[in-house]
């Protein structure tokens, strides 16, 4: 499976959205006009948003993570990082913190699975 970048999410949501209004995809997709906005433009959303976005694409979001294929088995809204605006991370730290926090996820899992919880 193609791995995909962050820095590509905002040119695919808006090749899909095409001459859809930004106002009638976002209602779509479930977040606000301003937030599909500031994605096409290039910055990186939280975790619930962008599994929001990669449903409306139809895409894994693993595959923007770079996450490995278990992601589709873990609760992503459990995860949810908030990037609030004037506290953006590069797609790179973003990418970072998505794997670091996959990571302690599955050693929790692996963790309370051999305690029989």
């Amino acid at each position: 499976m193609e791995k995909l970048s962050l820095e590509d999410l905002g040119q695919n949501v808006s090749r899909k959205r095409g001459s859809m209004g930004i106002r009638a995809a976002a209602a779509e997709i479930g977040i606000s006009a301003a937030t599909l906005s500031r994605i096409e433009r290039g910055h990186v959303p939280d975790v619930n948003t962008l599994s929001k976005i990669c449903a409306w694409l139809d895409v894994e979001p693993g595959r923007y993570l770079g996450a490995p294929e278990q992601i589709k088995n873990h609760d992503d809204s459990a995860l949810e990082i908030a990037f609030k605006k004037g506290q953006t991370f590069s797609p790179q730290t973003s990418k970072s913190l998505a794997s670091l926090i996959m990571a302690a996820h599955d050693q929790f899992t692996k963790t309370i699975k051999a305690e029989g919880h």
